[in-house]
């Protein structure tokens, strides 16, 4: 087999020996054609490019750059003469390409506009991005201070794609007329053999490197070199390697995902923590509102006492006032007989006034403190229903144990009812001396309206319940249909519970349970 593959390549190599040899003396006649430049040819097509609108603009030159100038002059000349040599024009394309790439996106320019300090091009959009973004007010490039509206709008672009598109189809063109795929015309230089310049389309896998048919034929003094080794196309090893790369890739973007994942629930882990701060956030407020609400009404409380006091003295002075207002009335305008009469009358109501018993201020006194009565807190967290879609009917999970500020040790539990269409989330009572307690449960949702709370306070001790928590808190229908559940097959509950004290009602509720038990 590898006999005839030499042999059948030997062939290929003769019959196109001629067209080779008569390429090689077109290309040396035409040498000194190729060097030469056409001064000027670039500028003239940006005759039409008119002024700039502004006199910073009018100093800045709207014709192409001297580097472009010095790509365009061979491709104009390749354009132009038929005599010259196929194999640069690809070249060029690639280093004009190269040039019209705009700076900031490196992608192939649209509305091109350039700095009129240091004349580098930019997309409008991407200039324009970049300089109303705030974060810089400055040329990329040059660094100096730039505005939009003083960037120039390259006029002269339009020629150069028709300039372009002329080296392709001359290109496309030479390959058609010389009835070959212009290996050495149109292919880049990483593809070509570097010892004899043909294009590599055979991979030697006893020496594991690419070759092109000289070499695998063993022409040109190269016999023996790759003698009895075996070849395959180099488009079927290609795509043998692409195949394996795609797998080890493919594993590489399955590792991404996996931190990507990890990383998602960082973020809502992140975004719990500050969903519990806001909650023990407006508890502090409210703990705050009751503490200064008690404030106020010990002092109200306090201050009613003395205000009773303070009422029962100001009568009393009024009233020996008006006594005394009598007695100096009778001292002033009676007669010194009349006087000398009333004398004992007066004695004894001034006696009669002095034997009232006046109240020591220690027994008046309130005390002048004030104590800060703070409820009793909140213990909040969140318990996370891993798996939801795997429950089956009457399943239970539970959350971890946690405590309040009591010490008693709670969990919470999650039932859900599959026959029922019911979720139900009970509080039970691990460890501790059995208390009245107030619990809230919210079913957290991505938009917050659609959050559902439900609040229930009971009595628990160790003995289960019915009323220990709420059976149809939600129905499974509107988990599933108001996208209640996360991504990740999981559902959000916020607990929280703290001691309280039974109200009026609930001892009531209490008084008709023991009756209708008896």
């Amino acid at each position: 087999m590898h006999r005839s593959l030499a042999q059948d390549l030997s062939l290929v190599e003769m019959a196109s020996s001629s067209n080779r040899s008569n390429t090689r003396r077109h290309t040396s006649s035409t040498a000194s054609a190729h060097s030469s430049t056409i001064p000027g040819s670039a500028s003239a097509s940006t005759s039409s490019s008119g002024a700039a609108t502004t006199s910073y603009h009018s100093s800045v030159s709207c014709s192409p750059p001297d580097s472009l100038n010095a790509t365009l002059s061979p491709a104009l000349s390749a354009s132009s003469s038929t005599a010259r040599d196929a194999s640069s024009r690809p070249h060029v394309l690639s280093h004009i390409n190269d040039i019209f790439k705009c700076t900031i996106c490196f992608g192939r320019l649209e509305d091109p506009h350039l700095c009129p300090q240091c004349s580098k091009l930019y997309c409008y959009d991407c200039i324009g991005e970049w300089l109303d973004s705030g974060s810089s007010q400055s040329c990329p490039n040059c660094k100096t201070f730039l505005q939009l509206d003083q960037l120039v709008k390259v006029r002269w672009f339009d020629d150069i794609q028709k300039l372009q598109r002329s080296l392709r189809a001359l290109t496309c063109g030479s390959e058609e007329r010389d009835g070959k795929p212009g290996e050495e015309s149109i292919v880049p230089a990483s593809d070509l053999c570097p010892k004899h310049r043909k294009r590599v389309n055979f991979y030697c896998s006893t020496c594991e490197q690419c070759v092109c048919e000289v070499c695998a034929t063993g022409g040109d003094g190269d016999a023996g070199q790759h003698r009895d080794h075996t070849f395959k196309a180099l488009q079927v090893t290609y795509e043998q390697h692409v195949a394996l790369l795609d797998g080890e890739l493919e594993k590489v973007e399955h590792y991404r995902d996996k931190l990507s994942l990890l990383l998602d629930k960082i973020d809502r882990n992140v975004e719990l923590i500050r969903r519990v701060k806001t909650v023990k956030h407006k508890e502090l407020e409210a703990i705050m509102v009751a503490a200064l609400n008690s404030l106020d009404r010990q002092e109200e409380q306090k201050l009613m006492k003395l205000r009773v006091h303070q009422f029962n003295l100001m009568t009393e002075i009024e009233e020996v006032n008006e006594k005394l207002q009598t007695m100096h009335y009778h001292m002033e305008f009676h007669s010194k007989p009349q006087l000398i009469q009333m004398k004992p009358k007066i004695v004894a109501a001034c006696d009669a006034i002095r034997l009232l018993p006046i109240r020591d201020f220690k027994q008046i006194r309130v005390p002048a403190s004030l104590k800060i009565e703070i409820p009793h807190l909140f213990e909040t967290g969140v318990f996370v229903v891993q798996n939801f879609s795997t429950f089956d009917d009457n399943k239970v999970v539970y959350s971890n144990e946690f405590s309040d500020c009591m010490g008693r040790t709670w969990r919470i539990m999650a039932w859900c009812v599959i026959s029922e269409d019911h979720f139900g989330i009970y509080l039970e009572l691990v460890h501790g001396r059995p208390c009245w307690m107030e619990c809230t449960f919210q079913l957290i949702h991505l938009e917050p309206e659609k959050t559902i709370t439900k609040t229930i306070r009971q009595y628990f001790d160790r003995t289960p319940q019915k009323g220990w928590g709420l059976r149809d808190f939600v129905t499974l229908k509107t988990i599933l249909e108001e996208n209640y559940l996360r991504l990740n097959d999981s559902l959000e509950l916020l607990y929280n519970i703290r001691p309280c004290s039974p109200t009026e009602t609930d001892h009531a509720l209490d008084a008709d349970e023991s009756s209708s038990e008896h």
